[in-house]
């Protein structure tokens, strides 16, 4: 058979035995068929739009689908057609107009009818393949047919059939076999040689999984099992064989009946569409590469933290990410197109629109700043910078562009320059001469202070020019001290006499200069101030000699001091030794004349006198003893000592003992910290107050003595505190004087001399001394005592 023989077959099976008029009644079903599956995918995306949002052309697909497999290549590129206008109206924002300009929608069309092309391409390739193959299965049946017919006459004849039929089943780019009701080869095409590398001979007999292999019989067992049951079996399906590799197929199983009506076999037909199958899946993956590429682009812009916008070669903004639309609380349809420019600040507008038309027109790269309104209302500067966006092929798609809020920057600049106009003020009308030098030293900038004061130009300041206005004495020391810290770069201090032009007189005045530095901490230049002190350096001059003269005044008053202090120690020894001669006498004439005459000889009366000079003459011994410790506080040495005043205060209140006889005395004594003092007048001050607690208390049964502390940050502050008489506050001031008491109930005896004694030795301490009380209900004293180390005490 000739190869124009084989090639107009098909047409011939396709027309044989039906009219004109049968043809065209049957592609205008099959064309109403293409038309009326889109209308019904139209209806029911509209009917389900809700939930296929995402995804609407996904029942169009189903359209196209149909249209081809049912009506072939022409119905579905109709149904490719009337979907992609339905899609774009119906789907695709903005809504209902035909816009097919805009890159957005044109990319999301163009994939869909490329697919949808390629199915409607594949499924005519299928078509032919289906009509070729039963073409083929027709021929071979009537080829049977024929060559039953002939056996008995004509052996050659039936010979050259078979070889015809071989011939075209060997000319087919299909398997083709015959496989009986054993699951046994009994005919198959020189595909299976091609395929499998077996000759027909070898395969012929054979079981089905013997040249499949086991894995891919499995796969193909359920469909040989339905075809076995009289079904016609269609299927696609990656078929692992033995040895022919892995290959998509689509494969047609046809029974073949006996006179019974019982499956004897059937005939396959197998298509090998691998290539076609990786072309569609390279497709999908190349759109699933698209969305994922766009899905990291998205994510990628709305996390970033800067606001990005994007432009078709429309000019009109088609993207904003989550941040620009954040910022300006708006949607992203408010913004789209020329929408986002009702933000801008109406001043900055008009040379916004002009830069982005101008860098647009010449694809060119730009940078602008302008105000952009927030979402409350504050506009805020903004700096934008665009690029042009270009396809891989180079094509031009737009603009791309970032935006940074540089609102705080702005403002910091602003409040620079106004800082320095400031500077620069308030150096020019200081009453101090101000200077900056460069990075060595030499001066670079004088303010009109040294200009006036010196009568120098700038000129001749500049460098180390100022050097000429410098006293000749001073010269070499300040040189000497500036350039030490320009070398080290530390700040300087120095007094420098300068020469003043209106009376050529010199002047005092003291510079200080310090480094100015960079980022990285290099110096950058210096600056620096002089203020004439040449009045404060005669005032310190006459302070001197004053202070001098001073100093010697004190050293002669110091010496009549020593003098003096020693002749009051001399006059409190002969205090002490001359009073207290006649009172041991008082006291001893009265213990004679008590023991010469009997209790009889003397009557009451003289007795009550001689009772009261004995405790007169006692209590001016005690008066005396402590005038004299009172002057000695003054002057007596400190020795001072780490003292635990918890065990002082045991000992004090064991030395009041003889005192609390018969008494009833609670005593609260705390844990008392350690402190730094002279321990015997410490011991004093302890037995004074706490001496006092006891014997104000007297009216109280039980009485309650309470000793204790606080810690503050720079003292220790430690405090008596009973339930006794208490006192006025009204005379607290009174209360640590010489000879004053508070209380003239003659219960309560004493000199008046102890809480002077206290308030002299706690200010020695460098501490304080105060009381607090109240009539009938108590009194507290308190004493603070500093906290010094060890290296202040000693």
């Amino acid at each position: 058979m000739s190869r124009k023989a084989r090639v107009s077959e098909p047409q011939n099976l396709l027309a044989g035995g039906r009219d004109k008029g049968a043809f065209i009644r049957e592609q205008l079903l099959h064309y109403g068929v293409a038309f009326l599956s889109v209308v019904l995918a139209l209806r029911t995306t509209l009917l389900l739009n809700p939930y296929l949002t995402p995804t609407p052309a996904a029942l169009f697909f189903a359209a196209v689908m149909v249209s081809a497999w049912y009506g072939g290549l022409g119905p579905g590129l109709l149904a490719t057609i009337l979907s992609t206008l339905a899609i774009n109206y119906f789907f695709l924002k903005p809504l209902y107009p035909l816009n097919i300009t805009n890159l957005n929608i044109l990319i999301p069309l163009v994939v869909f009818m490329v697919t949808a092309g390629l199915i409607s391409w594949l499924n005519e390739s299928r078509r032919i393949a289906q009509r070729q193959a039963e073409a083929s299965l027709k021929s071979l049946r009537d080829s049977e047919v024929r060559f039953g017919r002939l056996t008995e006459s004509n052996e050659e004849a039936l010979r050259q059939r078979e070889t015809e039929l071989h011939l075209i089943t060997d000319t087919l780019p299909v398997l083709i076999s015959f496989v009986d009701s054993e699951q046994r080869y009994r005919f198959n095409n020189r595909a299976y040689e091609e395929w499998f590398g077996h000759p027909a001979e070898e395969v012929y007999g054979k079981h089905l999984w013997e040249v499949l292999g086991e894995s891919a019989y499995l796969m193909l067992r359920p469909y040989v099992e339905q075809v076995l049951a009289g079904e016609q079996v269609t299927f696609e399906s990656e078929i692992p064989y033995k040895d022919g590799g892995t290959r998509y197929i689509n494969a047609i199983y046809v029974p073949q009946f006996n006179k019974q009506g019982i499956v004897d076999g059937y005939a396959a037909l197998i298509t090998d569409i691998s290539k076609q199958q990786a072309a569609l899946r390279d497709r999908n993956q190349a759109e699933a590469a698209l969305r994922e590429s766009e899905a990291r682009f998205r994510q990628m812009t709305d996390t970033a933290p800067v606001l990005v916008w994007m432009s078709g070669t429309d000019k009109l903004c088609n993207y904003f990410n989550k941040p620009w639309l954040d910022f300006t609380g708006r949607t992203l349809e408010q913004e789209m197109g020329n929408g986002w420019a009702e933000n801008v600040h109406p001043d900055d507008f008009q040379r916004c629109l002009d830069t982005y038309i101008n860098a647009f027109d010449a694809r060119q790269k730009f940078t602008m700043e302008y105000r952009l309104r927030r979402f409350d209302g504050e506009h805020r500067w903004i700096l934008d910078t665009g690029v042009p966006r270009l396809a891989p092929t180079g094509e031009f798609l737009g603009y791309i562009g970032t935006c940074v809020d540089i609102h705080d920057r702005k403002l910091a600049e602003k409040a620079l320059r106004d800082s320095e106009e400031r500077y620069r003020i308030l150096t020019e009308v200081s009453p101090q001469a101000i200077w900056m030098g460069d990075r060595d030293g030499g001066i670079s900038y004088c303010n009109q202070y040294w200009l006036d004061y010196t009568g120098l130009t700038m000129e001749q300041t500049s460098g180390y020019g100022w050097i000429d206005a410098i006293h000749p004495d001073d010269r070499d020391r300040v040189f000497k001290t500036s350039m030490q810290a320009v070398a080290n770069g530390i700040n300087y201090e120095v007094e420098i006499r300068f020469r003043q032009v209106s009376d050529d007189s010199y002047r005092w005045h003291i510079v200080r200069g310090l480094p100015f530095r960079d980022a990285v901490g290099q110096i950058i230049k210096w600056v620096g101030i002089a203020s004439d002190i040449h009045d404060r350096k005669v005032a310190e001059a006459a302070l001197q000699q004053l202070n001098e003269m001073l100093e010697q005044r004190i050293q002669e008053r110091t010496v009549q001091l020593e003098a003096a202090n020693k002749e009051l120690e001399s006059f409190s020894y002969s205090v002490s030794h001359d009073l207290r001669a006649p009172l041991r006498h008082i006291a001893g004439f009265i213990e004679l004349l008590q023991k010469r005459h009997s209790s009889t000889s003397l009557d009451q009366t003289s007795q009550r006198y001689l009772k009261i000079i004995a405790e007169t003459a006692k209590q001016a011994g005690i008066l005396i003893d402590e005038l004299l410790t009172f002057s000695r506080m003054g002057r007596s040495e400190m020795r001072y000592i780490n003292l635990n005043m918890e065990e002082l205060v045991q000992e004090v209140k064991r030395d009041l003992i003889t005192e609390t006889q018969g008494r009833t005395i609670h005593w609260h004594i705390e844990s008392l910290p350690e402190v730094q003092g002279d321990p015997s007048m410490l011991r004093l001050v302890l037995r004074n107050l706490m001496g006092n607690a006891v014997k104000y208390t007297q009216t109280q049964n039980p009485a309650e003595i309470t000793v204790g502390s606080t810690d503050d940050q720079n003292e220790v502050v430690f405090f008596v505190r009973d339930n006794g008489v208490g006192f006025n506050m009204q005379y607290v001031h009174k209360l640590f004087g010489v000879f004053q008491r508070l209380h003239s109930n003659p219960k309560f005896e004493g000199t008046g001399v102890g809480l002077a004694n206290v308030q002299r030795i706690i200010h020695r301490h460098n501490g304080r001394v105060w009381a607090e009380a109240v009539v009938d209900s108590g009194a507290t004293f308190y004493f603070s005592l500093p906290k010094l180390s060890k290296k202040e005490s000693e």
